[in-house]
């Protein structure tokens, strides 16, 4: 990864890079500050191969810290800023690190505070003489979603990287011109590998912020001057939910990318709204290829899209179905869970195939699309169905602004299917209402028998419905 950076940072030297609440560093400000604290880092006895945890929010700090743990050989571990102290500590202890790098700015090396990273960020160390890392070396641990339980930790090599850098700015058309928008954490592979690794590999800027604000959104978009923006989770349905402003449209923004898939008619609407191209796609923190709506005509925009392909067209990046599920094997895929070899030999084949936990139909264009979780299907009378198209139904409701669904034990056996569902603003409809809308459109088998109203959905850090805490443990 450093020889990636290195390259790009040097072509772009002069070229604003990031930005942030207003401030701006370039590309050779930027390679110099990481290059400077990975030798300190160095310094301070963590090697090439420790781990270095970061509990840091979304921000230039961890940014930076970040690409010089890649330039060091270091493996960063970050945590969700918003993880509670006993969750904190519990990351710690499962990952051992040799350095932590607290929300406070202190960095601790083996327990011991060592240094401030203010005063880090200042340094004018050299790392020439340093060896760089090997591709195939692990350049970060990330937790994965935990959509159905505890997330894992997955290792994610320097290869990986830098090809999901190279393949975003090639599937999303990027050019040196763009400006990257994402307020999605950095703790995440989405904000890391494709929004910032994106940028760099087309020469692009990128504008950072600390979090989603659903009021502040577009005003911080138009502000940075952003061309594309990344969304994710229920960013999109809670844009789409706030009343119509004059200033929809004002903006430079000319693509969105975001997951999942909205319907055709949310994905047509948004676009309409918002004046911008919204774009699908499907990845996971454990492979980064997967699919993508192509952006030429024409687009099925019930799916996820067509398999996702490097610039290089020797660099391979297969998906096929098994029994329904999506398998990916491509070079951009992690290297196993951290201290969990069941978890991996249970995901990976010997092979090389991810089994991804998804289900998925072809169509006849080859374009993918989801039906579900693997480890969500409910089965009822005798039937499977899945909560993804349950819940597509329920939130073409115009009262339902989303939904979430679950199998729940019968007393009669099998399960019961639970709907939880939260309202637009100032909007109701009556269980009856919501249960005859799904047998307009759903065998008698699917429609829900159990609802709940909520004020929201649980979410996990990276705003994905967190199943497991819908209902009872499954």
């Amino acid at each position: 990864m450093r020889a990636f950076l290195d390259r790009r940072f040097a072509a772009r030297a002069g070229s604003i890079f990031l930005e942030f609440r207003g401030h701006t560093w370039d590309y050779a400000e930027v390679g110099r500050l990481t290059d400077a604290l990975a030798a300190e880092l160095l310094a301070l006895g963590v090697a090439p191969g420790d781990r270095l945890a970061m509990h840091l929010p979304t921000g230039p700090a961890h940014l930076f810290v970040w690409l010089a743990t890649a330039k060091a050989g270091i493996v960063s571990c970050p945590i969700h800023p918003d993880l509670a102290a006993p969750e904190v500590e519990a990351a710690r202890r499962h990952l051992e690190p040799a350095g932590f790098v607290a929300a406070t700015g202190a960095l601790e090396i083996r327990g011991a505070v060592v240094a401030r990273l203010d005063e880090l960020l200042s340094s004018r160390r050299s790392l020439s003489g340093v060896e760089a890392p090997r591709s195939h070396a692990i350049a970060t641990i990330l937790a994965t979603s935990g959509t159905t339980g505890r997330p894992k930790a997955a290792m994610l090599s320097h290869r990986m990287a830098v090809l999901t850098g190279e393949g975003f700015a090639h599937w999303l058309r990027l050019a040196a011109e763009d400006r990257l928008f994402t307020c999605l954490p950095l703790s995440h592979v989405n904000a890391r590998f494709y929004s910032t690794l994106g940028a760099i590999a087309a020469g692009a800027s990128l504008a950072l912020e600390e979090r989603f604000s659903a009021s502040r959104f577009w005003s911080q978009v138009r502000a940075a001057g952003a061309t594309h923006v990344n969304a994710i989770g229920a960013m999109l349905k809670i844009l789409a939910d706030r009343p119509p402003d004059g200033d929809d449209r004002s903006h430079r923004v000319r693509l969105v990318y975001a997951a999942p898939a909205l319907g055709r008619a949310a994905h047509l609407a948004f676009e309409s709204r918002f004046g911008t191209r919204l774009v699908i796609g499907y990845g996971l923190t454990e492979s980064t290829f997967g699919l993508i709506q192509p952006l030429t005509e024409p687009r099925d925009l019930d799916a996820m899209g067509l398999p996702r392909r490097h610039p290089d067209a020797a660099i391979p990046a297969e998906v096929k179905l098994v029994d329904g599920e999506i398998w990916l094997r491509n070079p951009a895929t992690f290297s196993g869970y951290f201290r969990d070899d069941a978890a991996t030999h249970e995901t990976v084949t010997g092979d090389g195939w991810l089994k991804t936990g998804d289900l998925a139909a072809v169509g006849p264009d080859g374009a993918y699309t989801f039906i579900g979780r693997k480890k969500l299907v409910i089965r009822r009378r005798g039937e499977n169905l899945t909560p993804g198209e349950v819940e597509v139904v329920l939130e073409s409701h115009p009262a339902v602004l989303e939904a979430g669904v679950i199998g729940v034990p019968s007393p009669l056996g099998e399960e019961d299917v639970a709907a939880y569902v939260v309202f637009r603003k100032g909007t109701q409809a009556s269980q009856a209402e919501l249960a005859a809308h799904c047998a307009a459109h759903l065998a008698p088998f699917k429609i829900p028998t159990i609802w709940h109203v909520l004020d929201a959905l649980p979410r996990t850090p990276t705003q994905r419905v967190a199943y497991d805490r819908l209902g009872p443990a499954r």
